[in-house]
């Protein structure tokens, strides 16, 4: 599903050198752990070994290090910020881990596995960029995984509802927004095959959602110069009805896909 926005993908590099440079990387992400986006990722593929692996928008570059240690062959890590690639140079160094600060449109090679965390909803025109990577750097019977925020939740329910209907957004960074019929219907024109779960149900209808909405939706709503005398009492009624959503594998806030091309 696409929204416009008032920015693009290259309007969000200097925000993200910025991000990098002070040092704010963790306050900025402060409800997004990172341990159970890896670990679901390294679980997506079966056996590391071996594998020549991509990892676009790699960030600080703690990803790539554990998919060394995982046994990868080798990995190319790019971001776009050249920030963040000085910070994963400094602080990683693996003889099978090489950081680039490229572009992933202009990207080169070919590679069994591309991992991408936190990328397409960032990315102007997602489709085409997972296109070109198809295309030209995987290899024939090699896997894509990424991970992308999910809204089949309350959480999802309530940005959504604000974003469409009030123009408020809830997110100073992502472009676009998917569901998983996006990928499975984009698989499906592809014909890849296509592996879908989700992660952190606690941030999509769990107590995390609270507080993520406590500080996130004030913000939102004093930003579009709204009313947010009431988000108080929302956040009661809010507290009270998520606890009655019927959880299932889809509902977490984090959406894990592996396409596999044929």
């Amino acid at each position: 599903m696409q929204i416009k926005k008032q920015f693009t993908n290259h309007d969000l590099k200097s925000q993200y050198d910025n991000i990098y440079r002070t040092g704010a990387y963790n306050n900025f992400f402060s409800l997004f752990n990172p341990y159970w986006v890896h670990r679901a990722i390294l679980d997506s593929i079966q056996d590391w070994r071996g594998k020549k692996v991509l990892e676009i928008g790699c960030g600080q570059g703690e990803l790539s290090a554990q998919i060394s240690f995982a046994g990868a062959h080798s990995i190319h890590a790019i971001d776009y910020s050249e920030a963040a690639i000085e910070i994963a140079t400094t602080n990683i160094n693996l003889p099978n881990v090489k950081f680039d600060c490229v572009d992933g449109n202009l990207v080169q090679g070919s590679y069994d596995v591309v991992v991408m965390a936190g990328v397409l909803e960032h990315t102007d025109h997602p489709y085409a960029f997972l296109d070109k990577v198809l295309d030209k750097n995987l290899n024939d019977g090699g896997s894509i995984i990424t991970v992308m925020p999910s809204f089949l939740n309350p959480r999802g329910y309530v940005w959504m509802t604000l974003q469409i209907l009030l123009g408020v957004p809830m997110s100073l960074t992502d472009i676009h927004f998917f569901l998983p019929d996006d990928i499975k219907n984009y698989a499906e024109e592809r014909e890849l095959k296509v592996g879908l779960s989700t992660i952190d149900q606690d941030w999509g209808c769990g107590e995390r959602l609270i507080d993520d909405f406590n500080k996130r939706l004030r913000n939102a709503l004093r930003d579009a110069k709204l009313d947010a005398s009431k988000v108080d009492l929302f956040l009661k009624w809010l507290d009270t009805a998520r606890k009655h959503f019927d959880q299932n594998e889809m509902s977490g806030a984090l959406m894990i896909c592996r396409l596999d091309a044929n």
